[in-house]
């Protein structure tokens, strides 16, 4: 056979074979994008704890962005913000039970020059003692993303005019590090649309990724002793923020036995935010005043703890709370926010979290027929929020304060109709007071001004009932500025 009918053949039998393989490529291409996008669509249902987790990200219905409103906001627009958390911790050594809270507050008064201040509390539950440390500071804040940095001098001289007078000094150098507060947050936010999963968000995932601010660290050791460094932050790697994931460290000596108290931990962010209301907008008071409002639920949480002395590890849950707002009277009578209340964040063991809370009118202490979180605000183990209004919390104890003779709930029952719910909120223990500047007339002189008497409960407690029918327990963290003019007996 000559060799050209070999070609010949061998093309004429090579052509049916490449057929279907043309077919099948051609059928690859058609299809490859409709796959892609389906499995775009589909990921929020497969993974819905992944989707919401980069930056920047505007959750559906609310004008809050993130990081940007994770930062500070206009003071002459909104005159009171603040950031709080609060932590459920077991000591890893130990086994022991905590609570903490942090709160830092920026604040727009007439009242006095120094307006920013940091609170900072633990609750022991073992020895059933709450230890706290209060400061007015310096507050540096971000405006597009969360970095707070609060410097203090420490109390010990147990003098206001010289605690006055050489923050007043520390102003003056906390100036001259502006620029390169700009620099490190130009470096920050090189890239923020880093997304991250549900494998990133491990113990040593957090540990590894939780960067030290080395321009800080110089200056507390280069600057005084008596010079007190707390951070806030969004964390970060060369890549920019780490969407949802946070630092923070804050120390300071206990009011209660004058020995250090620290926390240093790293959060992780489990589940979206909480959008209260459902578009982060809540009114308060009888002239409506406005605050923007989210939460973020659930984090992971892993670091250490200071106390009595000691230090151990520490794993546990934390809530993180940011309002920023008009709810501030400037003018008496009284001074300070339009409204009291009763504020609860539930976390039930079946991954379902539960914002509520009443409250009261400042000036005439009537009960107002509105919630301080437009309703009890119910976030699904899936992320999604539901907003029930049909709901009643009432006390079900008293307790009376020795000290200031104020009577404040010490037990809640908690019913809604829509879903069954029927829970009761007990606390720990009864005394979880914050009496805030008893030493310290020129913070108490601010903050009596925000809270008439400068104090109020803030403690953990237990929660357990029925939702559905079915039981569930959980823990809560309770904060009452309003209290009651009558006893009542257990």
């Amino acid at each position: 056979m000559k060799v050209e009918h070999l070609l010949k053949n061998k093309k004429e039998m090579t052509i049916p074979r490449l057929k279907p393989i043309v077919s099948f490529f051609i059928i690859i291409v058609m299809i490859v994008p409709t796959i892609s996008v389906q499995a775009e669509i589909n990921k929020d249902h497969d993974h819905p704890e992944v989707y919401w987790k980069h930056y920047p990200y505007q959750p559906p219905g609310t004008e809050i962005i993130f990081p940007t409103d994770e930062g500070s906001h206009e003071t002459s627009e909104f005159p009171i913000e603040w950031w709080y958390a609060n932590f459920h911790l077991t000591g890893q050594t130990t086994g022991n039970e905590y609570g903490s809270f942090v709160a830092f507050y920026k604040i727009q008064t007439n009242i006095a020059e120094k307006k920013e201040i940091r609170i900072f509390s633990i609750s022991d539950i073992a020895v059933e003692k709450t230890y706290t440390n209060v400061q007015i500071g310096t507050l540096t804040a971000s405006t597009d993303h969360l970095d707070l940095g609060f410097e203090y001098i420490t109390n010990d001289d147990k003098t206001d005019n010289q605690i006055v007078s050489q923050i007043e000094i520390k102003n003056l150098i906390s100036e001259n590090k502006e620029s390169i507060n700009t620099k490190y947050t130009e470096t920050t936010m090189k890239s923020t649309d880093q997304s991250t999963t549900m494998g990133t968000t491990n113990t040593d995932t957090m540990q590894k990724t939780n960067p030290t601010n080395n321009y800080m660290i110089d200056y507390q050791e280069s600057s005084d002793e008596l010079i007190q460094y707390d951070h806030w932050y969004t964390k970060y790697n060369d890549h920019g923020l780490l969407p949802f994931q946070y630092g923070l460290e804050i120390s300071g000596n206990s009011q209660q036995d004058s020995k250090p108290m620290k926390i240093t931990v790293d959060m992780d962010c489990l589940k979206k935010p909480l959008i209260v209301g459902g578009d982060g907008v809540i009114e308060l008071g009888k002239d409506q005043r406005n605050s923007f409002y989210y939460c973020l639920s659930k984090l992971a949480v892993v670091g250490s703890i200071t106390l009595h002395g000691i230090t151990e590890d520490i794993t546990g849950f934390a809530w993180i709370d940011h309002q920023w707002g008009d709810f501030l009277n400037q003018n008496p009578p009284p001074c300070g926010l339009v409204v009291s209340y009763e504020w609860f964040s539930i976390k039930l063991n079946d991954n379902r979290e539960i914002l509520a809370g009443d409250t009261w009118d400042q000036e005439t202490g009537e009960r107002i027929n509105q919630s301080f979180s437009n309703g009890i605000n119910l976030l699904n183990s899936d992320g999604t929020l539901e907003l029930l209004e049909d709901y009643i919390i009432t006390p079900d104890s008293f307790w009376n304060d020795e000290l200031t003779h104020r009577i404040f709930a010490s037990k809640w029952h908690i019913v809604e109709t829509s879903k069954s719910i029927d829970i009761t909120i007990t606390p720990l223990y009864k005394n979880q007071m914050m009496r805030v500047g008893e030493d310290y007339p020129a913070i108490r002189q601010i903050l009596d001004k925000i809270i008439p008497g400068s104090c109020f409960w803030e403690g953990v407690c237990t929660v357990s009932g029925t939702i559905n029918g079915a039981l569930v327990q959980g823990k809560a963290y309770v904060e009452l500025t309003h209290h009651y003019d009558f006893y009542k007996e257990e």
